[in-house]
């Protein structure tokens, strides 16, 4: 796991509580409580931090509240990431907490995404509750360089396992993950394009 020094723990602090208020009057996800905060978002989304190369360039399909994108931003400096977000109100909060953190590495895209887009190529594409595996894979099989990899974040491997049976092995091959929560089944699914 990763070890957080004290900036990027203060950093996460802000960010947890910016997220907090900001949610009271607009709503962008549904927690109450710093402790449920950190519990099923951001320790959630620290598995994620494992398969990021310093120099990895990723894109968050659906940040929302900035899950895990924001957390890649602060605990991961050297990536470049794009948060990719097509309501207002969360790209609103998005940008206002990267101004608010003096995040260099994150910018927020208010677009929604279509197979055929013009984002670029990128080495990583994770999401958090954004679609289907199959869905992902379409929409975003173009902007993936060749080498790269989804990191996506799940729930249940049954779920999973449904989503998979779609995809084509001949182009894709993957991993399941199962990650160390007690209270929620959660895994990682990681896709590689074969060679």
């Amino acid at each position: 796991m990763h070890e957080k020094n004290k900036a990027e723990a203060e950093k996460l602090e802000k960010f947890v509580n910016e997220a907090l208020a900001f949610n009271k009057k607009h709503n962008i996800f549904v927690r109450e409580s710093i402790k449920e905060v950190y519990e099923k978002d951001v320790d959630d989304c620290l598995p994620v931090l494992q398969k990021i190369n310093n120099s990895d360039k990723i894109l968050d399909l659906g940040s929302g509240g900035g899950f895990p994108g924001i957390i890649i931003a602060i605990l991961k400096p050297m990536c470049e990431i794009h948060l990719l977000e097509k309501s207002k109100k969360k790209c609103y909060f998005l940008n206002k907490t990267i101004d608010l953190l003096g995040l260099k590495n994150a910018k927020v895209l208010n677009t929604v995404i279509s197979k055929n887009n013009s984002l670029g190529s990128y080495t990583l594409i994770t999401a958090r509750a954004f679609s289907s595996t199959t869905n992902i894979l379409e929409l975003t099989e173009n902007n993936l360089y060749d080498g790269g990899k989804y990191v996506l974040l799940k729930g249940k491997k049954e779920k999973i396992t449904e989503e998979l049976v779609t995809i084509d092995t001949n182009k894709y091959k993957y991993e399941i993950i199962k990650l160390d929560n007690k209270k929620y089944e959660r895994h990682l699914l990681e896709i590689r394009k074969s060679e």
